[in-house]
C-alpha cells in the first residue's frame, strides 16, 4: 500500500465514526438472547401476514367489480 492510501480525511473519518455509531458493537453480535421474547419477529410476522390478507381481500374486490 503506497503512504497517500493509509492517510485519511477529514470527511472519510467523520463517515467512519457515523457508521460505527450506528452499527451494533460486538457484544450484541454474539447471537440471540434468548430470555426475551421474539417480540420484534412476531410483529413482522404479523405484518406480513396481515398484507398478505389485505392484497387477497382487494385484489376479490377489484376483479369482483370488473366483472
Amino acid at each position: 500500500m503506497s503512504e497517500q492510501s493509509r492517510v485519511q480525511s477529514p470527511t472519510r473519518r467523520e463517515l467512519e465514526a457515523t457508521i460505527r455509531a450506528v452499527l451494533p458493537d460486538d457484544l450484541s453480535l454474539h447471537g440471540p438472547d434468548t430470555t426475551q421474547p421474539p417480540t420484534v419477529a412476531a410483529v413482522g410476522l404479523g405484518g406480513v401476514v396481515t398484507g398478505y390478507v389485505w392484497g387477497r381481500i382487494r385484489g376479490r374486490r377489484i376483479r369482483k367489480n370488473k366483472r
